[in-house]
C-alpha cells in the first residue's frame, strides 16, 4: 500500500510544465479580464462568466495540490513556497473581483435567454443580493490589505501563544494540545489532573488571548456595518444560506431537550462513581470497552460491504477510492493530525486524508470523510461556479454515512460493545447539541457586548459559565464549568469565520433526520437523497431540504431529529443501571435497541408476561 495519496492526477509535480504554466498563467488570466468592456448585455455576461471560470478553475487547482501537499509533509519547503507566493498573488486581485462581483450583480439583462447562464440563475440570484453589501473597490482592497496587519495578526498571535504554551505534567512538559487530549485518558485521576493543569495554563495567557479576541470582533463588528448587515450574525447567516427562522427553530427545539442531555450527564456520573453533575474532566470518559481493531484491508472490507444496502454508486465511488490510492491512511512524522476529504470536481475525484489507528473510530472516521466524497460525487457536474455548497449542507453526507456504519457495528458487536458504542453515539449527539449551543451563545454576547466595550479575560469568563449554565445546567457539576472554552476553539478567531459553531448543530441534526426518514421508509430514498446533495450547491439550505418536504423553519423536524436521539438515552439510562440490581425477572435492552435478537427476546417477554 502506498505512503502517500496519489497526486499526479492533479499535476505531476511542482516543476512539471503542466503546474508551472497554470501558476504563472494567473496573471495574464487577470489582464484578459481587465480587457473585456463591460456591457449589459448576454454575450458579455457570458464572457466574463467564461473567463470567471477559467480563473476559479486555475485557482482551485493550484490551491488544492499545494494544500493537499503541505497535510502530509508540513516541512516541505516548495510548498511553503508555493503556499506564500500564490497567497500574495490573489492578495492583488482583491479589486478586482470586486469589480467582477458588482457588475454580475448590478446586470439587468435576462440572462434565463441563454441555455448556459440560465444554469447559473441561483448563482446570479445570489451576486444581486450581496451587491446590497459590497464596498467600492478602494474600499474593499483597503480592507483586504488592513486585515493582513489586524484580525490576521491577531489570530496568529492566538495560534502563536496556544501552540508554544505548555506546563510540567507529572514531571514531564506537556503542550496545550497534549494536556487536552488527556481528557479522554481512561484513568479518572489523570482527567482531573489533566483539566486543572489545562485551566492553569489558559489562565497564564488569558489577558494576550483576550486582547486577540476583542480586537478581532471589533473588526468584524466594524466591516458587517459598513455593509449594511444588522449584525455579524446577519452577515453569518447570509452566507450560510440560511434563514434565521430555521436558527430559531433549531435552538428552540434543542432547547426543549435539554433536560434529556442533562439526564444522560448524571446518570453518566453516577456510573463513574458519583452524585450529581457530571465533572466537566469527565465527559469524554469512556464507559464500558471495545476491543475490536481493523487493519486497513479490514476496514475497507467492512465499509464496502455495508456501503452496498444503501447505493451501487456509493459503492463503485469507494472502491474506486480504495483502488487509486486516493485516501492517505497512516500518522507519520510531517503529516498533520485529523481528517479531511478534498473534492477535487475539476477531475471529478476526491482525497482523503487521515490517521488510521485500527480502531472502530478511525473506520468511523474513513466513513465520514468518504461521505463528503460522496457528496462531491454529486455536484461534480454543475458548472465550475456552482460547485461550492454552504457549511449547514456540508456535513450532511458525512453524518450520514457515520450513522450507517455505526449501526452495522452496533449490529455486529458483542452486548458490551454496544453498551460502549451507544454511550460514545450519545456523547457525539451530546456535544453538537449542548455545547455547541453553549458556544453560540457566548459568541452572539460577545458580539453584542463589543458594541459598546472592551471586555477583559474576567468578563469573558463569565459569559462562558452563564452559557454553560444555560445549556448544561446541573448535568455538569457547576465547580467545574470550563471557563476558558473560549480560548481553546481557533474558529473564534478567525474573521472569516464567525459564527462557525452553529452548522455543526445543523449538520450533526440534518442528518440524522435523514436517517431517521431513511430507516422509516427505505422505498425511494436513496434517489431523493442524491437529488438532495445535488442540489445543495445550487439553492438555499431552506430549499435543499424542500426535496425532501421537511420545513425547517418549523421545529417538528428538528424535534423528530432530536427524538431519535433522546430515545437512545431513555433506553441508556434504563439498560445500564449502574452497580443496582433488581429482584425481578430481566430481559436484554440493547437488543430491543439495535433490533438485533429483539425477536427472541420478545418471545421472552411475553413468557415473563404470562
Amino acid at each position: 500500500m502506498e505512503q502517500q495519496y496519489s497526486l499526479v492526477e492533479i499535476y505531476p509535480s511542482y516543476e512539471s510544465a503542466e503546474f508551472q504554466n497554470d501558476f504563472k498563467r494567473i496573471d495574464s488570466l487577470f489582464a484578459e479580464f481587465d480587457k473585456i468592456k463591460l456591457e449589459d448585455n448576454i454575450d458579455c455576461v457570458k464572457s466574463v462568466i467564461k473567463k470567471l471560470e477559467e480563473i476559479n478553475t486555475t485557482i482551485f487547482r493550484l490551491f488544492t495540490y499545494i494544500e493537499l501537499n503541505q497535510a502530509i509533509n508540513t516541512t516541505d519547503e516548495k510548498t511553503t513556497y508555493y503556499s506564500n507566493n500564490l497567497s500574495a498573488k490573489l492578495s492583488d486581485y482583491a479589486k478586482t473581483f470586486t469589480i467582477i462581483d458588482k457588475f454580475l450583480g448590478s446586470i439587468t439583462c435576462d440572462i434565463t435567454q441563454d441555455e448556459y447562464l440560465k444554469q447559473y440563475e441561483f448563482f446570479f440570484k445570489n451576486k444581486k443580493e450581496a451587491l446590497k453589501h459590497v464596498l467600492p473597490e478602494d474600499i474593499e482592497e483597503v480592507i483586504a490589505k488592513m486585515k493582513l496587519s489586524s484580525s490576521n495578526a491577531w489570530e496568529f498571535m492566538f495560534n502563536f501563544l496556544t501552540s508554544k504554551a505548555s506546563i510540567e505534567f507529572r514531571g514531564e512538559e506537556k503542550t496545550l494540545s497534549e494536556i487536552r487530549n488527556l481528557a479522554y485518558s481512561e484513568d479518572a485521576q489523570t482527567r482531573k489532573e489533566a483539566f486543572y493543569s489545562e485551566l492553569k495554563l489558559y489562565d497564564s495567557i488569558k489577558d494576550s488571548i483576550a486582547f486577540s479576541l476583542n480586537n478581532i470582533k471589533q473588526e468584524v463588528n466594524t466591516t458587517s456595518k459598513m455593509r449594511g448587515f444588522e449584525s455579524a450574525l446577519a452577515e453569518s447567516l447570509e452566507n450560510s444560506r440560511l434563514k434565521r427562522e430555521t436558527l430559531d427553530a433549531l435552538w428552540s427545539s434543542i432547547d426543549d431537550y435539554l433536560p434529556h442531555f442533562r439526564k444522560y450527564f448524571k446518570h453518566k456520573a453516577k456510573l463513574l462513581g458519583y452524585e450529581g453533575g457530571l465533572k466537566f474532566y469527565d465527559l469524554f470518559a469512556s464507559i464500558g470497552e471495545s476491543n475490536r481493531t481493523f487493519t486497513v484491508e479490514e476496514a475497507q472490507e467492512f465499509l464496502l460491504k455495508h456501503f452496498a444496502t444503501f447505493s451501487d454508486d456509493m459503492v463503485q465511488m469507494v472502491k474506486g477510492a480504495f483502488d487509486n490510492n486516493y485516501v492517505d491512511y497512516f500518522p507519520r512524522k510531517g503529516k498533520v493530525g485529523g481528517a479531511f476529504c478534498s473534492n477535487l470536481p475539476y477531475i471529478k475525484q476526491s482525497r482523503v486524508m487521515m490517521n488510521f489507528d485500527g480502531s472502530l473510530s478511525s473506520v468511523l472516521t474513513l466513513a465520514h470523510e468518504l461521505g463528503h466524497a460522496y457528496h462531491g460525487l454529486h455536484v461534480e457536474n454543475h458548472l465550475p461556479l456552482n460547485w461550492d455548497y454552504p457549511m449547514p449542507v456540508a456535513e450532511t453526507a458525512s453524518i450520514f454515512n457515520e450513522n450507517l456504519i455505526m449501526s452495522a457495528a452496533l449490529n455486529e458487536a458483542s452486548e458490551e460493545e454496544k453498551i460502549t458504542l451507544m454511550e460514545s453515539q450519545i456523547s457525539d449527539c451530546a456535544q453538537i447539541t449542548v455545547d455547541i449551543y453553549s458556544r453560540f451563545l457566548f459568541e452572539k454576547e460577545v458580539f453584542d457586548r463589543k458594541l459598546d466595550h472592551f471586555m477583559m479575560s474576567e468578563e469573558l469568563e463569565e459569559i462562558m459559565r452563564n452559557a454553560q449554565e444555560k445549556t448544561y445546567g446541573d448535568g455538569l457539576d457547576p465547580e467545574t464549568y470550563h471557563p476558558f472554552m473560549w480560548a481553546c476553539k481557533p474558529h473564534y478567531y478567525s474573521a472569516s469565520f464567525s459564527f462557525y459553531n452553529y452548522p455543526y448543530s445543523f449538520g450533526g441534526l440534518f442528518s440524522r433526520g435523514l436517517y431517521a426518514i431513511y430507516k422509516e421508509n427505505p422505498e425511494g430514498f436513496v434517489e431523493k437523497y442524491q437529488e438532495l446533495l445535488h442540489a445543495t450547491t445550487i439553492n438555499t439550505c431552506e430549499d435543499v431540504a424542500k426535496v425532501m418536504n421537511i420545513d425547517l423553519t418549523k421545529k417538528d423536524f428538528w424535534l423528530k431529529s432530536l427524538e431519535s436521539i433522546i430515545d437512545q438515552v431513555d433506553v441508556y439510562v434504563t439498560i445500564v443501571p449502574g452497580s443496582q440490581t433488581f429482584d425481578k425477572p430481566m430481559i436484554n435492552g440493547i437488543k430491543f435497541l439495535t433490533g438485533m435478537g429483539m425477536a427472541e427476546e420478545f418471545e421472552k417477554l411475553k413468557e415473563l408476561l404470562k
